[in-house]
């Protein structure tokens, strides 16, 4: 895999502090992680003598790669005014594919929405552009190093102030937090009524701030 834009938007915070036995230093670094990946949501309302393997079988057959149920509710269906009386079943299915096949993959979900499978009354989905977990780990990895050069930066000027020699590591915790625009896993409320039709464009989960605490020795 080719290596991800990584740009860094801002470091805040960066702060250091005497504790009884050394320095500890605290800093953050937000970055936005270039999306590689595209997740799709799709509810797929069903009679409900369809079983989940049926309509699951359908998307793979249809060349949507590896989609999974992974939420199952039942109820009317919200998406046509009257609703019609009998009971649906509706299943939240995921997949992933890459950016550049969001056009594609919408245009085949299109298609489904207008000539229905066999056993399927209603399609709706929606697709956010993401940062997979390989790219999140390999931004952490990018940053760690510069956070801990920061951190030391920090207790060595606070050190330096209070005529302390600095000494070596004594403990390290992490942290990371990844703002997300629009998420894609939630089960859709009331029988997926709130769930996108067509297409998105949005990001979800491709800016993230990771936090580093770091103890020192002083003496």
């Amino acid at each position: 895999m080719r290596l991800i834009g990584l740009l860094v938007l801002f470091s805040a915070g960066a702060a250091a502090q005497l504790a009884s036995d050394g320095i500890v230093a605290s800093v953050t670094r937000t970055v936005n992680i270039t999306p590689d990946q595209a997740d799709f949501t799709v509810v797929a309302g069903a009679t409900l003598d369809t079983t989940q393997q049926q309509v699951t079988q359908i998307f793979t057959d249809a060349g949507f790669p590896s989609p999974a149920v992974v939420g199952v509710a039942v109820g009317q269906n919200s998406y046509t005014y009257p609703p019609p009386p009998d009971s649906q079943i509706f299943y939240q299915i995921t997949f992933t594919a890459a950016p550049s096949a969001i056009a594609t993959l919408s245009g085949k979900l299109d298609a489904m929405r207008t000539n229905l499978p066999q056993g399927v009354t209603v399609i709706q989905f929606g697709a956010t552009l993401d940062a997979s977990p390989a790219a999140v780990s390999a931004a952490r990895g990018a940053v760690l190093p510069q956070l801990l050069a920061e951190a030391k930066s920090k207790a060595q000027s606070l050190a330096a102030v209070d005529s302390l020699t600095l000494g070596a590591v004594q403990g390290v915790s992490e942290s990371s937090y990844a703002a997300y625009g629009l998420s894609s896993s939630s089960l859709v409320a009331s029988v997926a009524g709130s769930s996108a039709s067509g297409s998105s464009g949005n990001s979800s989960g491709t800016v993230y701030t990771f936090y580093l605490n770091v103890k020192f020795a002083a003496q």
